[in-house]
């Protein structure tokens, strides 16, 4: 069965509610992962309730436009299946952010979708090195970013995650090809 499937650019103002909506979900789930694997609270890593969280931090991952950054709502069918984005590091770098597929929309390649579409606009925009964090309970995203070419590394400057769970987190880039400069006109 055939899909249609619409990247649709976020505007951290006039999507809000939709990206509230699908980032509270994600980051729910990404807690109770790190409550089961660390025994730490949302709570006590944020030093908030995650929905407070979550609003406080919106206009940062997910609002810088292009050509600096990315955040794509992703509909099958219609319906929100997913989203994910990038935003600016340091040093010609930018980091993936948030690729997340509702659980209505596994199993149709999504992840994988949303991660080519991120790595097509950061080369687009000129970044040199893509960069990532995955939590330890995220096996099926760490397969896909090594089968697209990241490598584990160090933490890296701007990451999100505390670094009391460093230690126990997944750090990886992957060095983007630019393409060759348009030959000057004679």
């Amino acid at each position: 069965m055939s899909h249609t499937i619409r990247f649709e650019l976020a505007n951290a103002a006039t999507h809000r509610d939709a990206l509230l909506s699908a980032n509270l979900e994600y980051m729910s789930w990404v807690a109770a992962g790190i409550e089961q694997t660390f025994g730490l609270t949302s709570k006590e890593l944020l030093g908030m309730e995650l929905p407070q969280y979550v609003a406080s931090v919106i206009d940062k991952v997910c609002g810088e436009p292009p050509p600096r950054g990315a955040f794509y709502l992703v509909y099958v069918d219609g319906a929100l299946a997913g989203m994910g984005g990038l935003r600016p590091l340091d040093n010609g770098a930018c980091e993936i952010k948030r690729i997340y597929v509702r659980p209505a929309a596994r199993g149709l390649h999504m992840g994988q979708t949303i991660l080519r579409r991120l790595l097509a606009d950061a080369q687009a925009f000129g970044y040199q090195r893509v960069c990532l964090d995955s939590a330890p309970f995220m096996q099926s995203a760490q397969r896909i970013y090594a089968a697209e070419g990241f490598v584990d590394c160090d933490p890296y400057a701007g990451v999100e995650v505390p670094a009391v769970l460093h230690a126990g987190w997944r750090f990886m880039q992957r060095a983007l090809e630019q393409p060759a400069p348009l030959p000057k006109s004679v």
